[in-house]
């Protein structure tokens, strides 16, 4: 061969050995964001599979101490029969807050360590030698650890605020449109289960005593208004659901099954416990269909909480099939 054959045969390997590099390099490169958008998606997912989790067992929590709010008032009143429910309860509550924190990886990340201390040490607060607390100071100590865990649980729907690609940096920024779930599921549910809770408490401690004072008088009245007024909004905001939500948020929509329950129970109160004489008020059926009415709102949260769930993995179900 040739020298000038060689020259050109020469020149057509290196050419072409430079364009098989540059293509590995670009090759290598599409990997590599392919890997670090894999990465990210798969972070923000994990962490949203946790906070979903915790939003669920917070749920049950902060039912759990609500409950116990309800029969310490009961067994501070005077009566005995309450007891076995405050030990049953206290010890579900402490399991509760164990599960809480071994539930998730990475659970230091997703609640602070002050948050962590400020729980545990408001359920010690509740706990250390309640029996010789006064009424209004046992029902504030319980009110104020609830009041945390429903902070808690606000902050934690916010990590849910944005679609999937979005939160983890593989969609540019979109502003928040507000669904029907999380609204629902983070604020105004929880806060009418508070507002039923209250109620509960405070009336099955005056039906205990027989009495019902000026002071409780007015904070019931009050209670009384805005658990009316909440869940007629409520029931008008299940109204104006869309229908596919509607029929796969069924424990939501149950809730309309519990409106004559709920306005008997809260007449009840009214009529018997109300302006002092509370002695046709009977303090164990009282509790127990406060307790009713309340479990149902506590399933109706879980309820959207597994819609959320089901959300979750549509959307990472989406950018896995997206071309």
């Amino acid at each position: 061969m040739g020298l000038l054959a060689r020259a050109l045969l020469r020149g057509f390997w290196e050419s072409d050995n430079r364009g098989s590099k540059a293509l590995m390099e670009a090759k290598a490169v599409v990997e590599n964001h392919e890997k670090l958008q894999l990465e990210a998606m798969t972070r923000t997912y994990r962490e949203r599979r946790s906070v979903l989790v915790l939003m669920r067992q917070l749920n049950r929590l902060i039912s759990a101490i609500q409950r116990h709010r309800g029969v310490s008032l009961a067994h501070l009143a005077g009566d005995g029969l309450f007891m076995e429910d405050v030990h049953q309860v206290q010890a579900q509550v402490a399991k509760r807050l164990l599960v809480l924190r071994s539930s998730v990886d990475d659970f230091e990340a997703l609640v602070s360590t002050r948050e962590q201390q400020n729980i545990q040490h408001g359920w010690n607060t509740v706990t250390h030698d309640w029996e010789g607390d006064a009424l209004l100071e046992n029902f504030e100590y319980h009110s104020f650890l609830i009041d945390q865990l429903l902070q808690l649980d606000v902050a934690l729907g916010r990590r849910l605020e944005e679609p999937l690609q979005v939160a983890a940096g593989l969609l540019q920024q979109e502003l928040y449109k507000e669904d029907d779930i999380l609204p629902l599921v983070c604020r105004r549910m929880p806060e009418q289960i508070e507002q039923l809770a209250r109620i509960r408490g405070l009336a099955t401690h005056a039906a205990v005593v027989n009495e019902c004072d000026g002071e409780h008088d007015k904070k019931l009245q009050y209670w009384l208004q805005c658990a009316e007024r909440q869940n007629r909004e409520l029931m008008q905001q299940i109204d104006t659901l869309e229908g596919n939500l509607k029929s796969n948020w069924r424990t939501l929509t149950e809730l309309r099954n519990y409106e004559l329950k709920l306005a008997f129970f809260l007449n009840t109160i009214k009529k018997d416990i109300l302006h002092g004489d509370c002695r046709k008020a009977d303090a164990r059926q009282l509790f127990t269909l406060g307790s009713e009415i309340i479990e149902a709102y506590v399933e109706a949260v879980d309820g959207g909480i597994t819609l959320l769930h089901v959300r979750l993995e549509d959307e990472l179900e989406s950018w896995l099939t997206q071309l």
